[in-house]
């Protein structure tokens, strides 16, 4: 089996070195200075579940050769870059190559269904908590579960089995699930809480839990996101649903994505994680307010910063 890591960032380089950790073959599709590092260093990965470091397969991302023999190719990139790697994708993607989306938010599956195919794509989630330390290093402080699975409606699901039993004997705790879409909503609901807010008020996910101002926001936007999800058919995991307000010593201290893309000055994934939801909002009539006004304002800083 062979396998393509396409974003070399943090949740790219994790799962993709557990898996050439495991004597897999894997390359990593980086640019600029991650592609200078991983070409001359080892890919050096900090976790809890014990450090390791390895020379990897890299592929130059700026002038990817057109390969149609990969098995996997593993989309770790933000969100708001899924458009731009396109190209990349179609020079990378074989006749049976499957593309596994481990993007936040919801929406990107359906847009490489248009480009590719629903045969070509399956959906992922990953409950982790890593950080990118430098190019080619990172820090996976908390959780790591990995939940895989068709898009395509009753598709069967041989590969990613075989792919899900690799993550596991790498020491990821790995699902194959039957209903990835239900999986994606149900991973949104804890993005959509705390992402935004804490990229707003620059606070980590503990903060924003104690805080007794910013509490009830974080609840407000959960019952409207619960409502939204309930209008297109989607029931929220009720169990997941009462526990994501309660404190969780694995996620006291983490920052989330979005204040990550802060405070190093990158685009925010706003579109996947709160623009998506209020567009599907507004087709059902849905009252969105503080999810709305919590967009805008980060919308502000976005274009702002890119100024």
């Amino acid at each position: 089996m062979k396998i393509a890591v396409l974003g070399a960032g943090a949740i790219g380089c994790f799962y993709g070195g557990v898996l050439a950790k495991q004597g897999l073959d894997v390359a990593f599709a980086a640019r600029g200075k991650t592609r200078d590092y991983l070409q001359q260093h080892d890919l050096i990965v900090h976790s809890i579940n014990g450090d390791f470091s390895l020379p990897v397969k890299v592929l130059d991302a700026d002038h990817l050769q057109p390969v149609d023999d990969l098995d996997f190719i593993l989309l770790a990139v933000k969100s708001n870059a899924l458009d731009q790697c396109i190209p990349e994708l179609k020079t990378l993607t074989g006749p049976s190559t499957k593309i596994i989306c481990l993007l936040n938010g919801i929406g990107n599956e359906e847009k490489l269904v248009d480009v590719f195919g629903a045969e070509h794509v399956a959906g992922g989630s990953a409950f982790i908590s890593v950080i990118r330390e430098a190019p080619g290093v990172v820090d996976h402080v908390g959780e790591g579960k990995l939940i895989i699975g068709e898009w395509k409606t009753g598709e069967a699901a041989q590969s990613l089995e075989w792919l899900g039993k690799m993550f596991r004997q790498a020491g990821v705790d790995t699902h194959v699930s039957p209903d990835i879409r239900q999986v994606k909503w149900d991973k949104l609901l804890w993005n959509i809480i705390y992402n935004p807010l804490t990229a707003l008020t620059r606070t980590r996910v503990g903060e924003a839990l104690n805080d007794t101002d910013l509490f009830p926001i974080l609840a407000e936007v959960k019952k409207e996101y619960i409502r939204t999800a309930s209008a297109v058919g989607i029931t929220i995991n009720r169990d997941y649903a009462e526990k994501v307000l309660l404190p969780n010593r694995d996620v006291q201290n983490h920052k989330t994505s979005m204040l990550q893309d802060l405070e190093h000055g990158r685009k925010m994934e706003l579109e996947a994680i709160l623009g998506f939801v209020i567009k599907t909002a507004r087709a059902k009539q849905v009252p969105v307010t503080a999810i709305e006004t919590i967009y805008h304002l980060l919308r502000f800083i976005d274009l702002r910063n890119a100024k």
